[in-house]
This record gives structure tokens, C-alpha cells and sequence, in this order.
């Protein structure tokens, strides 16, 4: 019984950071799908205008990708911490 309410606390602690990273995540691919729709539209203006966005773009993109394999990083280490009892331990004193 005891066993039973330890894991559903854990079950319930694990569920905002999923839920906060799952936003995260989802905004952050909407972001990058909006500079990836930008840098195919630029294909149909001036070379001038490519040349000036494009390198802006690349970089966006690539920052969006790493903040999003940071925000999962960043879950797997909390979900292990919550797993392990790293709370439970750090609350006894």
C-alpha cells in the first residue's frame, strides 16, 4: 500500500515537466518550421535577399534544435532525479 502512494507521487510529479516540455518542444518546431517555410519562399526572390537571410535562417534553426534536444535532456535528467528520490532524500533535511 505504502509502495502504491510512493509511485503515484512519482507519477504525478513526473507529469508538468513532461507537459512543460512537450510545449516547449512544440513551440520551438513551430518555430523552426516558420524559418524553414521563410528560407523556401526565398527561392522565389531576389538572389540579393537569399543571400543576406539565408545564412540568418540556417543559424535559427540550428539554435531551435539545440534548445530543444537541451529542454530533453533536461527532462531525462529530472525524470531520473524523481525516479532515483533525489526530492524524498533532500527533504529529510
Amino acid at each position: 500500500m505504502m509502495q502504491e502512494t510512493t509511485e503515484r507521487k512519482k507519477g504525478s510529479k513526473k507529469i508538468a515537466p513532461i507537459i512543460i516540455t512537450v510545449i516547449v518542444v512544440a513551440y520551438m518546431v513551430s518555430l523552426i518550421l516558420l524559418a524553414v517555410g521563410v528560407f523556401f519562399h526565398l527561392g522565389r526572390t531576389s538572389p540579393m535577399e537569399s543571400f543576406l537571410t539565408v545564412p540568418f535562417l540556417l543559424i535559427y534553426t540550428f539554435v531551435g534544435g539545440v534548445v530543444i534536444a537541451g529542454i530533453l535532456f533536461a527532462l531525462h535528467q529530472r525524470l531520473r532525479e524523481i525516479d532515483g528520490g533525489e526530492e524524498e532524500a533532500a527533504s529529510k533535511y
